[in-house]
């Protein structure tokens, strides 16, 4: 099995160079055997992974044969993958992940698709770094996740219960108002 480089990181298969580089740079600060004197097996051995799925990421001829052999990941429209991390990480993670696309996306001439993709990548990070939006939107996901999906072996879905008990609740509500 081949080990998941983006996953050490804390990164989306689709993680840009930028946020890449500055994650491992977040990661390499926070957990460097010299800052972790109380362990340092485990912090060497971090460190270790750490470098070795930089060294691989960073490099565009490596990079390109590792996700070949990996295979394609799909693409989602959520902000975790607008700034290209995982679901996981600490707050800090997702300002260097923002600090890095937005300087990217801000040299870039002045094209149509950087100014989207800017709007897209503030949105993604003022969402994601309020701890109350995150929440709620983490929440919204998952329910949008379990609503699509359909049942195996029925043709009952979350989202046919969800509408039946809106439908439901709305004729009681309606009655108990014409009672009253």
């Amino acid at each position: 099995m081949i080990k998941n480089y983006y996953r050490v990181l804390g990164l989306a298969d689709n993680a840009e160079d930028v946020v890449i580089r500055a994650t491992f740079k977040l990661l390499a600060h926070r957990h460097h055997p010299d800052k972790c004197l109380e362990n340092p097996n485990i912090a060497n051995q971090r460190m270790a992974q750490i470098n070795e799925s930089y060294n691989t990421l960073s490099d565009a001829s490596l990079k390109a044969v590792y996700d070949n052999k990996r295979g394609s990941y799909t693409a989602n429209s959520d902000f975790y993958r607008t700034l290209g991390v995982l679901d996981n990480v600490d707050t800090l993670m997702i300002h260097a992940a923002y600090k890095a696309l937005a300087k990217k996306y801000q040299q870039l001439p002045n094209l149509p698709l950087s100014a989207e993709r800017l709007i897209e990548i503030h949105q993604a990070h003022q969402t994601l770094t309020d701890p109350t939006r995150r929440k709620a939107y983490d929440m919204q996901q998952r329910a949008s996740y379990y609503l699509f999906r359909s049942n195996q072996g029925s043709n009952l879905s979350l989202w046919k219960i969800y509408l039946l008990y809106n439908v439901i609740f709305y004729v009681f509500v309606g009655l108990i108002y014409l009672l009253i």
